[in-house]
Formats: C-alpha cells, structure tokens, sequence
C-alpha cells in the first residue's frame, strides 16, 4: 500500500522537527543543574588545596621557629620572655670577628667565653608580619615572614623552658576560633646547660 504524497510529507515534518520548548528547558535546567556543581566542587577542592597549602608553610615556619628558640635557649645564661618578644642572653662564644673564643675557666668550677660575666643578647620579635632573630646590634634575620597572625610565647621555669606557638587556619568559617588556633600548637621543651646568671637556679 502506497502512502498518499500528504500523509509523507506529515510524518517527514514531524521526524526533522527539534526539540519543543518543554523539552529545551528541561535539558537547560539539567545542563545548569550538573555545571554549577562541577563549579562548587572545582572551587571547594581549590579552597582545600590553598588551606592544606597554607597550613603546610606555617607548619613549617613554627618548626624553623622553634628550632631557632631551643638552639639559643639550650645555652641561655639569662632570659627575658613576653609574647611574641623574647631576649636571651648567651655566652661569647666568637669574638666581633667571628672567631671562636678561648674558653677560661672562673676558679669556682666554671667556665667562661670572652671577657668574665660578658654576653651576647639574642632578640626575638614579631614586626610587620615578620618574625626576626637579631643578634646583638647585627642585622636581624627573618626567620619567617607573611605571619603575622602567629604568636610565640616562651614560658621561663627556670631549669627547662617550654615554648607554644600558633597561628590562625584559614580554611574556617568566618573568623578563626580559639579552639581552631589552639589545635595548631606547636610546643617544644628545652633543658637549659648553664647556670642562670639572673637567678640562682642552675641546671643540675
């Protein structure tokens, strides 16, 4: 049976139409729907990945930080300590040429560098968002920089010191807690191997 030349020309219409206006913006709405949270997911792993980033440096930082601390701390005769400013005063061990000083011993079962009862003072402070090591009146040295919300303290107890520092996750919601600053504590304990000189308690 053969179709009549109307009949074809319908069913030929109807196999080349496009999509209708329902079916347009049902597939829009889908293609939105799947864009946006491929979005949201690319920007949440770019978030993660800055945050993971960041708190790697600062780790990083509070390590180089607290290995400067205890190293001067370790061979402190006296020490003066307040948050995010902290002096020690250690021996001469080199003299203004950098040379190595000849140990003398003080005739009561000690032994001194350089001129009897001399030392040198060792700064550290926070300035500008930097943390700096300053050695006598030299020129100070940047132990870390862009820091500006970490805070050191160092807790003087006489035969060892104890020093905390932390600084402000950013990937939280809205301003950092104290909690969320309190979990990135890093502590270190350092035994003392001189005798104080600003109080009476040695070492042993």
């Amino acid at each position: 049976m053969r179709l009549q030349p109307a009949k074809t020309a319908r069913r030929i219409n109807r196999a080349a139409a496009g999509f209708s206006l329902s079916e347009m913006m049902i597939s829009t709405l889908i293609f939105a729907a799947i864009s946006m949270g491929l979005l949201l997911g690319f920007v949440a792993l770019e978030r993660n990945y800055a945050a993971s980033s960041d708190f790697a440096l600062n780790h990083a930082d509070q390590m180089r930080i607290s290995d400067y601390l205890a190293l001067d701390l370790r061979r402190a005769l006296s020490l003066q300590a307040a948050s995010n400013d902290t002096t020690i005063y250690i021996p001469s061990y080199y003299d203004p040429n950098g040379n190595p000083t000849t140990p003398a011993l003080d005739g009561q079962g000690g032994v001194y560098y350089g001129a009897a009862g001399s030392s040198v003072m060792i700064h550290y402070y926070l300035s500008g968002g930097t943390i700096y090591r300053q050695q006598g009146s030299g020129r100070p040295t940047a132990l870390a920089v862009n820091v500006q919300d970490f805070v050191f303290n160092v807790t003087d107890q006489g035969k060892v010191v104890s020093t905390r520092i932390t600084f402000n996750p950013t990937f939280v919601s809205g301003r950092a807690s104290a909690d969320a600053t309190a979990a990135t504590a890093f502590y270190n304990v350092t035994l003392l191997r001189n005798t104080r000189t600003d109080n009476q308690i040695g070492v042993y």
